[in-house]
């Protein structure tokens, strides 16, 4: 794996770092399908549903500690190592979690894996963001993102299988401890992949960048392509250096030329969208809101729950191929439009509680998670990295990944609740969130579809232009590059509504 290059070494970075991903979503769905079986309540001392309710969401809360790590130290300990910690971290909380008896040491488990997990949610998409081409960024993160979702049906339908095969304490001690088994492929493969050329230049380490560059692009170091690049980062390095002001003023009151204060804000928002798009009160508690709203029996909303999760996954790869096409923001507003339209169809269906509604409330469900997939499932997670520049792209991605298991933490705890005394009417509040993505998306998000993430930055940076002269090298990239950015003055002008 050492000696490969181009496309045989953009699949081994595909295939270590999905493993982390695809333990991000087992991990998230592995114990939902296990708080009913009785072998496990005995085990935990039988709590009850609200005591149960929090030791599933203190997983979120292990993710916003893992989030702040890798926000503090990620850029201390490069891409690659801050992704090996989080899985060693995944194995031992796996551990704990199998070799529960109580559920003290179920929480202490889970929370040490919620650790693990937001250093690799913060890391992994952008060290698949600095290693891929520009042209292929958006695809090789929602690759990414279809393995996260093929990891919860990997756990669904395990946990079923074994709930329906099996017998006494190994039902779901195998299943808890089966999702060590994706972070030790990771954990053995990733020391044999490059570093990130982007990390490797902003830490001097300037030789080091352009061997992984030539090796992750198969070229020489003379080439044009290269060159291109490496002079790239020496002037984003050198801009970044120059302007790299930050305080909690800047949040709100940004008026450096590198606008971070305001970048890392769109990562806030944007993961805040996604989750008030209503996705985790799905994926948590499907099986509640067919019972509660939808009126399935209790065995049958399990199995529908399980092709539920399928669809959802199905997806999941339309934006393989179209978000490099299409760009970021047109996935984002067509997917929203498409959200909107199931969400509010499907509300309309519970409200009237009929058995035709009903199934029109099933058919809105399955298509919602279809519109899911193929738009915010992916795109905040890349985005992200992508908007904020090298010295801070591990902050951007932290404060995302933050932003997101914040959210879903609140929305797990509220949910049950919610549902019980509200009803139809909280959905509502996932309708006009929807609503409000479409212009958030219009007004506030520049594309980067189709740019290096060094071109980014001249997005925000709209008084500053790159020096031709450091280009000489390979004109006619150079040219190419400078026809984009004066192509770009329309988007700046979103920026900055």
């Amino acid at each position: 794996m050492s000696n490969m290059k181009g496309r045989s070494l953009q699949l081994a970075i595909t295939i270590s770092s999905g493993s982390a991903y695809l333990l991000f979503g087992y991990d998230q769905g592995v114990l939902g399908g296990l708080v009913s079986e009785p072998s496990f309540l005995s085990a935990m001392g039988n709590p009850s549903s609200f005591y149960l309710g929090i030791i599933v969401a203190l997983f979120n809360i292990g993710c916003l500690g893992g989030c702040l790590i890798a926000g503090l130290w990620g850029n201390y300990l490069g891409r690659k190592r801050t992704i090996v910690w989080g899985c060693l971290t995944m194995i031992v909380g796996g551990i704990i979690q199998a070799s529960s008896y109580g559920s003290g040491q179920l929480i202490a488990g889970r929370i040490v894996s919620g650790i693990g997990n937001g250093l690799n949610t913060s890391t992994v998409p952008v060290y698949v963001s600095e290693t891929s081409r520009s042209a292929v960024r958006g695809r090789s993160l929602a690759i990414q993102m279809s393995i996260v979702i093929f990891g919860t049906v990997v756990a669904y339908w395990l946990d079923f299988g074994m709930i329906r095969t099996q017998t006494g304490e190994v039902v779901w001690r195998f299943p808890l401890a089966f999702q060590d088994v994706f972070a030790l492929i990771t954990v053995v493969t990733m020391p044999l992949l490059p570093e990130s050329p982007r990390w490797l230049y902003s830490k001097g380490r300037k030789d080091e960048a352009v061997d992984s560059l030539t090796r992750l692009m198969d070229l020489p170091d003379d080439h044009g392509d290269i060159t291109v690049i490496v002079a790239e980062m020496e002037q984003a390095v050198a801009l970044e250096q120059s302007d790299s002001r930050l305080t909690v003023k800047s949040l709100f009151f940004d008026k450096t030329d590198m606008k971070n204060g305001r970048r890392l804000v769109l990562c806030f928002m944007l993961q805040l969208f996604q989750q008030f798009t209503g996705i985790n009160v799905i994926a948590f508690y499907v099986t509640i809101v067919l019972e509660t709203n939808v009126g399935l029996s209790r065995e049958m909303s399990s199995l529908v729950a399980g092709f539920i999760q399928i669809a959802f996954w199905a997806g999941t790869f339309p934006p393989i191929a179209l978000m490099d096409r299409l760009g970021r923001r047109k996935v984002l507003m067509l997917g929203s439009t498409m959200l909107c339209i199931a969400m509010v169809l499907f509300t309309v269906g519970v409200a009237l509680e009929t058995p035709p509604s009903s199934r029109l409330a099933l058919g809105m469900l399955i298509i919602y998670e279809i519109s899911f997939g193929m738009s915010w499932n992916s795109v905040p997670w890349l985005y992200a990295p992508e908007i904020t520049p090298l010295n801070l792209r591990h902050l951007g991605a932290a404060v995302g990944c933050f932003s997101e298991w914040l959210w879903t933490f609140i929305i797990a705890l509220m949910t049950p609740a919610a549902i019980e005394n509200t009803g139809w009417r909280i959905y509502l509040l996932f309708c006009f969130m929807i609503a409000l993505s479409v212009p958030f998306v219009y007004f506030f998000l520049p594309e980067t579809s189709g740019k290096s993430l060094e071109e980014i930055d001249y997005i925000f940076v709209k008084d500053r232009a790159p020096v031709p002269n450091m280009f000489s090298t390979a004109n006619s990239s150079c040219v190419d590059m400078q026809l984009k950015l004066e192509g770009e003055s329309n988007m700046v002008e979103n920026v900055d509504v």
